[in-house]
């Protein structure tokens, strides 16, 4: 798996996503979070024992929130879609194209994903619940963060499918606790 060539090869796609996700006015999905989610999935594609495609992987994380900049209910169908027509209009593969949709698909804290890349992205997606950048910006906004904090107690045993990214949540969190003790303390 090589990380640098997938973002080389998919620069312009992901070109189009930071522009997209650097205008949304939500300190909860800004490019911050994509950040995080690629972070993660990258972390989880390296610590896991299953095959998977990477390459539809890191597209799919750099994708899955874009739809918000068009409306929060049913963003995920939208990010697909439009993830599709930008892959379209770069002439990728329709089997490649699909894949990366159905990456997106389901990635909702309550949805089930279909393909095991689906199942990382949303992980990934998940754990950036507890993604510094998230929580760094939207304590610096004034945005609260009532529904990640809701989700929290049962994130770790309910919602993540990968021991590993068990295993990062109980990294994550910490740091979480640390931000907001500096924050509180003005440390």
């Amino acid at each position: 798996m090589n990380i640098e060539k997938i973002l080389s090869d998919n620069e312009k796609l992901i070109s189009k996503s930071r522009k997209h996700m650097e205008e949304i006015n939500d300190f909860e999905h800004d490019y911050n979070h994509i950040k995080d989610v690629v972070k993660n999935v990258i972390e989880i594609m390296n610590n896991i024992d299953e095959i998977f495609d990477s390459e539809v992987c890191i597209i799919a994380a750099y994708w899955h929130d874009v739809g918000r900049t068009v409306q929060n209910e049913n963003h995920e169908n939208i990010s697909g879609d439009m993830l599709k027509l930008e892959m379209e209009k770069l002439e990728y593969d329709k089997d490649f194209i699909q894949k990366c949709y159905d990456a997106i698909l389901f990635h909702k804290w309550n949805m089930t994903p279909k393909t095991i890349e689906g199942k990382i992205v949303r992980d990934a997606d998940k754990l950036a619940y507890l993604g510094i950048g998230r929580w760094h910006s939207c304590i610096e906004n004034n945005q609260r963060l009532d529904d990640i904090i809701e989700l929290l107690p049962n994130l770790k045993n309910e919602i993540l499918f990968f021991d590993y990214s068990k295993k990062l949540y109980d990294k994550e969190i910490i740091k979480v606790l640390k931000l907001i003790y500096q924050k509180l303390y003005k440390i």
